[in-house]
């Protein structure tokens, strides 16, 4: 081969082969598992939403939430990124017992298509690790997937921490509640969020709460509000969501957002 052309060839592979997974330090395995956590997190958001409308207070299967428009096709089907999807729910029982709900992934083939299995449930942790190829269980190590602290980071989960309060509140108020909202504490009590959340701050943000329970008045309501606790260094966004179940905010100057506030899609 002619000199000139060997080198830019050489370096050309060099380059092929560094712009794989295994040369930026993540396997196609653990590039798999990335996905599979935020597919867990898809899954948790569309039972919040199912719950909220189509389930009357229960959540759905896979098929349910595909019927909904709430997931795609390939994961509906149980099987996406190499992981199998397992959905168990229970129904709720008015004035006694809370609906819930549990998502395992587990690898399809331990060790080919990924090592790690993965639990979420209704309080929107992440538990598992690396089981042989076995089921994951509420008891596993937790895995958080927002470690970085970025505020791109804080903000998707932050996110994904509101929408989890806002199904804590209708699922208080449709069974212990008897139609009252509650505070992070007596959602805390309830067994519907975790410790982290019920602390009041998270990610970065403030939580700021306001309940409206007037039987008299026959008016149950509430607004929580989640606002940067540094604006531009742990967010940039102020988040906000009522008993309609729309999450709404924005880039407000460190400001709590509002009702008029413009959606958030994602």
């Amino acid at each position: 081969m002619n000199p000139k052309y060997f080198f830019p060839a050489f370096f050309a592979i060099i380059l092929c082969l560094c712009l794989a997974p295994d040369c930026l330090g993540q396997s196609p395995r653990s590039f798999a598992e990335v996905h599979v956590v935020r597919s867990l997190r898809q899954i948790h958001s569309a039972q919040a939403t199912y719950q909220a409308t189509t389930g009357s207070g229960n959540f759905g299967s896979l098929q349910n939430l595909q019927q909904a428009g709430l997931i795609d096709d390939a994961l509906a089907s149980g099987s996406k990124y190499g992981y199998l999807y397992v959905v168990t729910t229970i129904p709720f029982v008015p004035g006694q017992s809370a609906a819930r709900f549990t998502v395992t992934a587990t690898p399809r083939s331990y060790r080919k298509s990924g090592f790690r299995s993965f639990y979420i449930d209704a309080l929107g942790e992440i538990h598992g690790g690396d089981k042989n190829g076995q089921i994951a269980v509420p008891g596993d190590p937790f895995i958080d997937d927002c470690t970085s602290g970025t505020i791109l980071d804080n903000e998707r989960c932050i996110i994904a921490d509101m929408r989890l309060l806002y199904s804590a509140e209708m699922t208080y108020a449709a069974t212990i509640g008897n139609q009252s909202f509650a505070v992070l504490q007596q959602l805390y009590a309830a067994g519907l969020i975790s410790s982290r959340i019920a602390q009041g701050s998270t990610r970065g943000y403030l939580f700021t709460y306001t309940i409206y329970n007037f039987p008299d008045l026959q008016i149950w309501s509430f607004t929580i509000r989640a606002t940067p606790q540094i604006y531009g260094t742990t967010a940039i966004r102020s988040f906000f969501i009522d008993k309609t179940g729309i999450l709404r905010g924005g880039d407000k100057n460190g400001a709590e957002a509002n009702e008029n506030d413009p959606p958030i899609i994602q």
